[in-house]
């Protein structure tokens, strides 16, 4: 496995490159190709597989891991981003790879960081490493779309959604609290994550639930905007910043209801949505928008409801309609369970596996 994202940076990415990891190494001999960073140390120690660390920059891992794949020679180059397959195309073309494998989550396929000559070069890397791939694994149909547009060959595309851990991330008894309802939000904090349509959709939900509490978890670029656009609710809202793992599951454990009504802003797409299927793993109804790949992440009806992007009135509807009735809560709670347990990363490793 190479991966420029992996733990212990947090992320999306992060998490599907461990918890795959992790998962690989009970079946088969794994070695991971990663960024070196000043605080892995610890973490690769306890590791379950070796961890190959390189130094300078993670972008420059589509070169420098070429050294240990042709030291160490693979049956299979998993890629976690198709920035890190150059080398693993070049060791395959030297015999040293038998398979190469690029797995596709979203921003990365529409990204466009350089000028627009040093851009279009960067575009034909980015299209002739992909469509050099044995197989390219998207985590949604939406992802898959942006590799058939980059002219990936469908033959070569299997989508495999990620998945969560029903362990981990588990119901447990209600509380008998009589405080209100509390609505969540697990993100990076930028503009495209649509908290600010939440904010916007608030005071609709306050005039019906005034007890109601809107918690935001997480960090980013755009809290100072948020807390200003949320200053007018008071209390009400509350932005705790970035918490562990199990601070995490604890508030998905305390709110009644998640939401998360991502817009796209290309390059920056939301490619799947992983945090709703965590919440779903605690049964908990979800609220998330018809944009990028959420349309995978949920079940519209079955495990959560669907809304237009930026629909402030949309959201609180949505919001009003699952807060003021306890049986479709519930409902949606239990579809979110099982829709969990059924994509466990367990299931999500095995067919992985199979496909590799």
């Amino acid at each position: 496995m190479i991966s420029q994202d992996f733990p212990p940076v947090h992320g999306g990415i992060p998490t599907y490159a461990w918890e795959l990891a992790r998962r690989f190494v009970q079946d088969h001999e794994l070695t991971v190709v990663a960024p070196r960073r000043p605080d892995a140390e610890v973490f690769d120690r306890d590791a379950p597989f070796p961890v190959v660390r390189l130094g300078g920059p993670p972008d420059a891992l589509g070169v420098s891991s070429l050294g240990p794949l042709l030291k160490r020679g693979a049956d299979v180059a998993f890629c976690t981003t198709w920035h890190t397959a150059p080398a693993a195309l070049m060791a395959r073309r030297l015999g040293r790879v038998d398979r190469v494998v690029v797995a596709a989550h979203g921003r990365e396929l529409l990204l466009a960081p350089w000028p627009a000559g040093a851009q279009r070069a960067y575009d034909r890397v980015r299209r002739e490493t992909l469509q050099g791939a044995d197989r390219c694994l998207p985590v949604s149909h939406y992802t898959a779309g942006l590799l058939r547009d980059l002219g990936v060959s469908p033959s070569r595309i299997t989508v495999v959604s990620n998945g969560t851990d029903p362990d981990r991330f588990r119901p447990v008894p209600a509380s008998t609290s009589a405080e209100g309802p509390v609505v969540l939000t697990v993100s990076r904090l930028v503009r495209r994550k649509g908290i600010d349509t939440v904010l916007a959709a608030w005071g609709a939900v306050r005039k019906r639930f005034p007890e109601a509490t809107y918690v935001v978890v997480g960090d980013g670029s755009d809290r100072e905007r948020l807390e200003t656009l949320a200053r007018p609710h008071g209390d009400s809202v509350r932005f705790v910043g970035s918490v562990d793992e199990a601070g995490l599951a604890r508030w998905y454990h305390a709110c009644d209801l998640f939401v998360m009504p991502a817009r796209s802003e290309p390059p920056d797409v939301e490619g799947f949505g992983l945090v709703f299927l965590e919440a779903g793993a605690c049964s908990k109804p979800v609220i998330g928008a018809r944009a990028g790949g959420v349309v995978d992440a949920i079940e519209h009806e079955q495990t959560g409801l669907l809304v237009p992007p930026d629909d402030a009135t949309a959201v609180a509807d949505a919001i009003l309609r699952i807060l003021g009735d306890a049986d479709l809560a519930q409902r949606l709670g239990r579809a979110g369970r099982a829709h969990a347990e059924a994509s466990s990363w367990d299931a999500v490793a095995r067919t992985m596996g199979a496909l590799l």
